[in-house]
């Protein structure tokens, strides 16, 4: 508890001096103040749901490095997207602003090219502007190279991959399904096979170990080094001992219920799809599941090279871990995708780890107050004692992280608006699980004694002033859609 105490303060006294400082210098703090301050390792890991250890999403997941993370920092158990989708969840993450406010919904679309956000200032580019250098490598916008990876927010990217090799084309799709997907996307992306090739063979292995030899270096000015690591989204080709260590004869099926629907709106129907029936009866969900959790083996492998530069380095005890994950992945409970509001698909693991050498010892706790993936960039602003970025939407946690159970009475909100059914939103409090689609239909779970949403509570007359206070919190206005031709499930 002292430890976390001491940085935020630290933060804080750093924030007026600089305030103070921005007077005359600002665009570039390269003084003293600046280089005091703590480094950040800002880490994503594509389609991580919530089948890792720590979280215990599924009880075979096999993620030392990740769990081991957690256990030294705080571990955020309710963290949710702003939206489960790849781009307009991170271009909130980066921009600081919500889907319903910039209009982000799909993937096809990039907010530079709306002329309200141009200029807008992300993440990285706003430590930049106060005397950090950023290095990205991977997929930590939508793309790790080309428009979608914003090459304007970094000084340098020094990875421009993402994923793994694929098999010799007579080992892909071995599962025969292929032909059976109605969506062109899932079909093209659902594969899973074990590669014969090595890990240090794979663009996320380069891009891991593209992050541990920046951290070998020296650097004069503090530093936001950003890796993103594009497994497990699919397709989980990844190397035969990631699936060797989750032989399939022992794999676990997720709880499925197969009236699960009935109780569901149309809203939440058109997000299920087929391909999730058509695995659960074809008999292959065995495999999808050794798949996934193989790939996040290997995601994890990947994280575990970083972090293990990290604490062999010069900047063990002065730099600030952040891993999280874009969205969930549901992986046959109700459908097989993203693109969903339900917690399988917005779930998504967060953690913080502040450093070691900024006053006392380490403190580690596990935090159960719901939280959003937008509170990010002013939480990092935050414990950097930078100035407050007034035009960002969120909210800063850093008072979660000295104290996990402080009261915090925020809920988190999650938007996910398909260009064919309009604007539905999710909203998370501490005990219930609210979704009301665009034509009116709505969800409520009691997650403290239903996590896996299987009984809709809406329709109980019970939780009218329950829903009640949950709408409040659903945007009054939604930004309007980009007009696109297609949209993309990637």
């Amino acid at each position: 508890m002292i430890y976390t105490v001491s940085l935020i303060t630290f933060g804080l006294f750093l924030s007026v001096l600089s305030e103070a400082e921005e007077q005359n210098k600002p665009e570039e703090q390269s003084d003293n103040a600046s280089k005091s301050r703590p480094n950040i390792l800002f880490i994503s890991v594509d389609d991580l749901n919530d089948w890792v250890g720590c979280l215990g999403g599924h009880p075979q997941a096999k993620t030392p490095n990740i769990d081991a993370l957690a256990r030294r920092g705080v571990l955020f158990e309710h963290a949710y997207c702003a939206a489960p989708l790849c781009s307009p969840s991170r271009t909130a993450v980066m921009t600081g602003l919500s889907p319903s406010t910039t209009g982000i919904y799909g993937n096809l679309n990039w907010f530079r090219d709306l002329p309200k956000y141009k200029d807008w200032v992300t993440l990285p580019q706003y430590f930049r502007k106060h005397g950090y250098k950023a290095f990205g490598g991977g997929k930590l916008f939508h793309q790790p190279k080309g428009k979608f990876s914003d090459p304007s927010s970094w000084d340098e990217q020094y990875s421009l991959g993402q994923g793994t090799p694929r098999p010799e084309p007579s080992r892909r799709y071995t599962h025969g399904l292929k032909e059976k997907f109605s969506n062109p996307i899932l079909a093209r992306l659902i594969d899973w096979e074990p590669l014969e090739k090595p890990k240090e063979q794979s663009a996320d292995w380069r891009t891991a170990a593209g992050a541990a030899e920046f951290l070998k270096r020296e650097h004069e000015k503090p530093f936001f080094l950003g890796c993103g690591i594009y497994l497990p989204h699919l397709p989980w080709h990844v190397p035969k001992k990631y699936f060797d260590i989750h032989p399939l004869d022992k794999i676990q099926l997720p709880q499925h219920l197969s009236n699960d629907i009935d109780d569901v709106p149309p809203g939440g129907r058109r997000m299920i799809g087929d391909a999730a029936e058509i695995i659960r009866e074809s008999g292959k969900w065995r495999e999808a599941v050794q798949g996934c959790l193989a790939a996040g083996s290997f995601a994890d492998d990947c994280v575990g090279h970083v972090l293990n530069a990290l604490n062999n380095s010069r900047y063990r005890d002065n730099t600030i871990v952040v891993l999280w994950g874009d969205h969930g992945y549901d992986i046959c409970e109700k459908t097989f995708a993203k693109s969903a509001l339900w917690q399988q698909t917005t779930r998504t693991p967060l953690i913080i780890q502040l450093p070691k050498g900024l006053g006392g010892k380490p403190f580690n706790d596990n935090c159960k107050r719901p939280v959003s993936l937008i509170d990010l960039y002013p939480t990092l602003i935050d414990l950097c004692g930078l100035p407050k970025n007034q035009e960002i939407e969120g909210r800063s946690i850093a008072p979660l992280l000295s104290n996990p159970q402080a009261d915090w009475p925020y809920p988190a909100l999650i938007t996910h608006s398909p260009h064919w059914h309009g604007s539905n939103h999710a909203v998370r409090s501490e005990k219930f699980y609210y979704i009301r689609y665009n034509k009116g239909g709505e969800e409520l779970y009691d997650m403290s004694n239903d996590s896996n949403q299987l009984h809709n509570l809406a329709a109980d007359s019970r939780y009218a002033e329950t829903k009640k206070k949950l709408r409040k919190w659903i945007p009054k206005k939604n930004a309007p859609h980009f007009r696109q031709k297609k949209s993309s499930g990637e």
